[in-house]
């Protein structure tokens, strides 16, 4: 069936003009005349038969069939974008849209990234590391992702990036003030935390024989980045995932100050679509990633080389 809607031009220049209320500024977000609007405004208006603007004086304002309208132009024409966008990302010349979280990406892949450039150096690549609650869920405009969690994600294929095992960490001087010797002198000290339950740090105080832990300081920040960070600037002990954690452990920004490791259930994926799994430019990075983590692994296992404890986190903590 033929579409015999109003143009995406006209939808274009009323949702800017609905946007804005002023067919003036509109104009010139457009590059055209304010006359030029009001005339596309006017043939949509009667396209429709519906007033969609109610013209004060030097004022305008949506009538409620207008502010229906906007909502459901912006909706839509976002939504045609990203389609478009995905066509011309799966068609058109090779470029790819990593999310990756942002300890991850500040850390660990962003320090390495002029190696994959070189070996791909005609691939463009955007690196995203902005999160939302939803970007643990979908991939939104993204091609490829890191996510946290046990694997399973509806619509997305995941392969595991690396086994994680926890220790506390703290800095240098953190530990030089309270000489910490075994787990049971993290009692009553400020313990870093993510925004997650079972609380991680009340589960390693039973997995070694010390809980209940009494009430504490606690600092809660809602992602991986901002714990360590704040272990690093003396604020506390945070929880050490390794190997991520290792680089910040060997450049001796954060120390493990106990003997004591144990693994988690839940570990770091490599996620994309079906649709994808096919494209050079998601198996080039994809690949890129594993390599490196896995050498990331190798090295932190053998300067942690002791036998782990196992616990397990059963939670959705925003670990980035």
């Amino acid at each position: 069936m033929a579409y015999k809607g109003p143009s995406l031009q006209s939808l274009r220049v009323f949702q800017v003009a609905a946007r804005e209320l002023s067919f003036k500024r509109a104009a010139a977000e457009l590059n055209v005349t304010p006359s030029a609007i009001s005339h596309q405004i006017k043939g949509l208006e009667q396209q429709l038969n519906l007033t969609l603007f109610r013209r004060l004086n030097r004022a305008l304002s949506l009538t409620p069939a207008g502010d229906d309208l906007l909502q459901a132009v912006e909706l839509h024409l976002s939504e045609l974008q990203r389609a478009v966008d995905q066509v011309s990302r799966r068609h058109g010349a090779p470029s790819l849209r990593a999310h990756i979280l942002p300890f991850m990406a500040t850390e660990i892949v962003i320090p390495k990234l002029y190696e994959f450039q070189q070996d791909h150096p005609e691939l463009e690549l955007r690196i995203e590391t902005s999160y939302s609650s939803s970007d643990m869920i979908t991939l939104s405009d993204c091609d490829l992702g890191v996510r946290f969690g046990t694997g399973n994600w509806p619509g997305l294929m995941a392969e595991k990036l690396m086994d994680l095992r926890v220790t506390p960490v703290c800095s240098p001087e953190f530990q030089r003030q309270h000489q910490m010797q075994s787990m049971e002198d993290i009692r009553g000290k400020t313990l870093i935390n993510l925004p997650m339950e079972p609380n991680p740090w009340q589960r390693l105080a039973e997995e070694t024989g010390i809980a209940p832990l009494p009430p504490h300081q606690e600092i809660l920040l809602d992602n991986y980045l901002s714990n360590l960070t704040a272990a690093e600037q003396n604020l506390g002990l945070a929880l050490g995932l390794l190997p991520m954690a290792f680089p910040m452990l060997q450049k001796n920004r954060l120390i493990a100050p106990f003997d004591v490791h144990f693994t988690i259930d839940e570990s770091y994926w490599v996620v994309y679509r079906p649709q994808d799994a096919e494209r050079p430019e998601v198996q080039k990075f994809k690949h890129w990633l594993i390599g490196l983590f896995a050498t990331l692994q190798n090295s932190s296992d053998e300067f942690y080389s002791f036998e782990a404890q196992k616990v397990s986190f059963v939670g959705s903590p925003h670990s980035n």
